[in-house]
């Protein structure tokens, strides 16, 4: 039977929710629904449906779910993980202490519960205590006192130390002052207490705990720094997750057998399999049966394929409003400010969500979709994305001296032909004002590397968001940082991203965001360009799924139904 199925996203201020005291003992049970996000730390977790009918198979046959995405990994390491698909790859096998849904969703993983101090100086964690290791070793707060310490070592290069940026004893990029100066303290077997380099609110340092992936420590201790990243215990990893690592087919697929001790509950098929896909074929996969799912805005399933997706008996189409963006990295050095806005002027926003995703998305005025709890309208007033003019953009770069002469070059992902086609565009609206962009495909990882060595002018990027996060962009702006594939070298951002952090109120925040919003409308480090509708497409033989947290790569398995 054929149907579909339209989601509504509500905005809900979670941000502002209260870390107050708990009081009393940790508690948890493998039966426990946790799919329910927490609004304050004195919620208890709410108990579930532990009837899970998928569970219920025939002796001798397997289930199997097969998830596809368009793009590829490049670790197992989630500490080398450069991409979406290498962050979800890894968050199969290792949990973190929270994971963060839509509309600012908090739910607990291997941290049940936390309180944040009346002074906003700390925070503590309050571990499972039905979490284990693969091996079937208890997790531990020593295991994330030694993750915290590892990570902030100098010698380990990686994206991912965005939650130790905020801890006492370690420097803005998060990395160690000196030894053992990271303030992370053992209260008991199963409590953690971070110490705060500032007064912070607790739902702002949460917001930095999704890529904090705890690492077991009886297996990594005698693993140097030196080491740890291409160490051979990530060509088997060994994790707490709800899979557990079974093989690989480099660029290909990765294979996961269920964790049949998973804490968080029965997980109701035995094996998932992640595969990687170009766009154009997995219409054809989901049709054949050989993918079960395409999870959302983290894919670019061809906007062209839908009605026929929608065709399908065995396919269930969803769809709902996304806060996520496509947008352009823009080399800020190259180009100064008035270039940058005139380039801006030239591109045709309207005609890439009618081209690109039929109509299906949302024009970008600024770094907020206007469906986030914290976009500014006033941005309408003075941004440059929502003043198509390119009669007036090539007259802006004429008087600037710009010379027309030169070729540049776009970078896109291979195999992604959402943002194949937006360089496309982006290539013909350039040509329009007498400006020459090649494009060139690459895969994710060589496109950030090249954009961080300067070796192209603009890259095709594309960001999911949970519609609620005001430091969703932040890394893109730290100076020196290896997010800052702009070359942004105008502090202002970084420092209106430092306040919003330590602000203490909802109020605060939404001050320094909109003061954010209004100072990049005009500053034109990055170009964000539209935000495509979300689509969530699955073989009707799954059911039970809260599919809008997908897009975060926020999956409740063990609610599922497969049949």
């Amino acid at each position: 039977m054929k149907y579909k199925k339209t989601l509504a996203l509500v905005t809900v201020a979670i941000l502002g929710f209260t870390l107050c005291a708990c009081g009393g003992s940790a508690q948890g049970s493998s039966s426990a629904d946790n799919s329910q996000p927490q609004s304050d730390s004195t919620s208890e977790q709410e108990s579930g449906d532990s009837d899970n009918t998928a569970g219920n198979q025939e002796s001798g046959e397997e289930k199997i779910v097969t998830i596809a995405y368009d793009q590829t990994w490049n670790s197992l390491n989630p500490y080398s993980s450069t991409g979406v698909m290498g962050d979800t790859v890894c968050n199969q096998i290792f949990d973190n202490l929270i994971a963060q849904g839509m509309s600012g969703s908090v739910y607990p993983r291997l941290a049940e519960k936390w309180e944040v101090s009346d002074d906003n100086l700390s925070i503590t964690f309050y571990l499972n205590g039905n979490a284990k290791w693969h091996d079937g070793e208890p997790v531990t707060a020593d295991d994330v006192v030694f993750t915290c310490k590892l990570i902030t070592k100098g010698e380990i290069v990686t994206s991912r130390r965005q939650l130790m940026q905020n801890v006492a004893g370690t420097d803005d990029s998060g990395v160690e002052l000196s030894a053992d100066s990271v303030e992370v303290e053992k209260i008991d077997d199963l409590t953690v207490k971070m110490n705060m380099k500032k007064p912070m609110s607790g739902s702002m340092f949460l917001k930095q705990a999704s890529f904090f992936f705890v690492l077991p420590e009886h297996l990594l201790k005698d693993v140097t720094p030196a080491e740890f990243m291409e160490s051979d215990f990530w060509n088997n990893p060994v994790g707490n997750g709800p899979f557990r690592y079974e093989s690989t087919v480099p660029g290909e697929r990765v294979v996961y057998t269920v964790n049949k001790d998973y804490y968080m509950g029965e997980i109701g098929f035995d094996k998932l399999v992640i595969r990687s896909i170009a766009s154009a074929n997995l219409l054809s996969s989901l049709m054949s049966g050989e993918v079960d799912l395409i999870p959302g805005s983290r894919v670019s399933f061809p906007i062209a394929d839908v009605p026929m997706a929608e065709s399908q008996d065995n396919l269930v189409v969803e769809s709902l409003q996304s806060p996520g963006h496509v947008w352009l990295i823009v080399d800020n050095e190259k180009f100064d400010v008035k270039t940058r806005q005139a380039f801006d002027m030239a591109i045709n926003r309207e005609e890439m969500v009618k081209e690109l995703v039929g109509g299906k998305g949302t024009v970008r005025e600024g770094m907020y979709a206007s469906n986030n709890l914290y976009y500014d309208p006033a941005i309408s007033q003075v941004s440059f994305s929502n003043k198509f003019d390119p009669e007036n953009a090539k007259k802006i770069l004429e008087e600037n001296n710009f010379d027309f002469s030169q070729e540049l070059l776009i970078l896109t992902v291979t195999g992604d032909s959402l943002r194949e086609q937006t360089a496309t565009l982006f290539q013909r609206d350039m040509a329009n004002i007498g400006v020459t962009v090649n494009v060139q495909s690459v895969d994710l990882s060589t496109m950030m590397q090249m954009m961080r060595d300067k070796e192209a002018d603009f890259g095709i990027m594309k960001t999911s968001s949970d519609g609620a996060n005001p430091l969703e962009n932040q890394d893109f702006f730290t100076i020196g940082g290896m997010y800052n594939l702009s070359h942004v070298t105008d502090p202002t951002g970084q420092e209106l991203f430092s306040k919003i952090m330590t602000a203490l109120t909802d109020e605060e925040i939404k001050e320094y965001a909109s003061e954010l919003q209004l100072w990049h409308a005009e500053a034109e480090c990055y170009y964000f360009l539209y935000s495509p509708d979300i689509t969530v497409i699955y073989n009707n033989r799954l059911s039970n799924m809260k599919t809008e947290d997908m897009s975060m790569s926020v999956f409740d398995y063990w609610n599922w139904k497969v049949d």
